[in-house]
């Protein structure tokens, strides 16, 4: 196991950062030629995209340094174009509206999608958080007048104790279509993904009020953001100090029936530089310095798979992937009625099963949290 936190894991969702530019809701399914809009709205070719490398807009916020082999935090300037000025002139035309209830349903792992903030450490393990601790994710609601206004409360767990946070079903939104800028729910009208980063970035600001800036969510640590929500230990493991089939085991050792039962997440290298395979992430359909949720382990066809989901919602991986249904028994983690879970591989929800020799190539680091 290994100590040492990341500080920086974090890139933009392309797809909520176009819609940003664009003011409008994208239906991404029905976009003939997805990867033609980003580029044509992003000012980048698709390929370039997923590396901090080529000075992509999805890492605004960070530089590359191929010195040290690191990301350095930089101030977007006033005069940034592009993609980088669409972050800061949203701002102007923020509204803060209350866009739908906080459970359509209940919490489940597809439910949280990453926005145009490069925060998908915190909606990973947020996913990963509904996915083997559902009970994590609650409303609790009060009062505060007698006209019907009212707040959630959420709590986040710090120094060995849980802090309280609260904030009213206000959301910023962009003008004037009323679409979402940070993080959504992929069901509609639902939105406590939103809830919960909202009340991170007023938690870990100290926001006095109920607007925080969410910007300051970018980048961090995906296993500290899992311990924060949860009050659990976390664990940390590099992927080079271990052997493909030893992260297979200490994945499925964290697993009932392919299941996590302890919230699991992983992210790939800073760079495709970075990784001893000298990886170049387009040709996986990966990205670099990003988070994802481990949902669990697939043995087929003779071969050994890490089931992962993307925060995005969208843009699986297709090198080494298993292809046609990963089953798995979803019941609390303590027991307990549960059913058979069939999620189809070939569907558009960021879900999918990596090789686990491939998972060692391209991901630097996962970690877990647990009592």
């Amino acid at each position: 196991m290994e100590k040492r936190k990341p500080e920086n894991v974090g890139v933009s969702n392309p797809y909520a950062l176009a819609e940003v530019m664009l003011k409008r809701r994208i239906e991404w399914s029905r976009v003939g030629d997805p990867r033609k809009l980003l580029e044509e709205t992003l000012g980048m070719s698709y390929e370039k995209l997923f590396d901090p490398i080529n000075d992509s807009p999805l890492y605004a916020g960070l530089k590359y340094q191929p010195k040290t082999k690191s990301l350095e935090r930089i101030e977007i300037p006033p005069t940034a174009v592009g993609a980088h000025r669409a972050l800061i002139e949203v701002r102007a035309t923020t509204v803060w509206v209350d866009p739908g209830d906080f459970f359509e349903e209940g919490a489940e792992l597809t439910d949280p999608i990453q926005g145009g903030v490069a925060n998908c450490y915190l909606i990973a393990a947020l996913a990963s958080v509904a996915w083997a601790r559902t009970y994590r994710i609650a409303q609790r609601t009060r009062a505060t007048d007698a006209s019907g206004g009212f707040v959630d409360m959420i709590d986040f767990h710090k120094v060995g104790k849980w802090e309280k946070v609260e904030v009213t079903e206000l959301l910023p939104m962009n003008s004037p279509s009323n679409t979402f800028i940070y993080a959504r729910s992929s069901d509609p009208g639902e939105i406590w993904p939103a809830i919960y980063e909202k009340a991170y970035a007023k938690w870990i600001t100290n926001h006095p009020g109920d607007k925080p800036d969410i910007t300051r969510t970018a980048f961090g640590d995906p296993v500290g953001a899992a311990a924060r929500l949860t009050g659990l230990t976390p664990y940390y493991y590099l992927t080079s100090a271990h052997s493909s089939n030893s992260i297979w085991h200490i994945v499925r050792s964290n697993c009932i029936s392919r299941k996590t039962f302890n919230p699991m997440v992983a992210w790939t290298y800073s760079s495709g530089e970075d990784s001893p395979d000298k990886v170049k992430y387009s040709d996986a359909n990966l990205v670099a310095n990003h988070a994802y949720s481990i949902l669990g382990w697939q043995y087929a066809n003779n071969q050994k798979y890490i089931v992962l989901r993307n925060p995005w919602g969208w843009k699986e991986a297709t090198l080494n992937v298993a292809l046609g249904c990963w089953v798995a028994w979803d019941a609390p983690y303590y027991g307990g009625p549960g059913f058979w879970r069939v999620i189809t591989m070939a569907t558009h929800d960021g879900i999918f099963a990596l090789r686990v020799d491939t998972f060692k190539k391209y991901f630097a680091r996962f970690g877990l949290v647990k009592e």
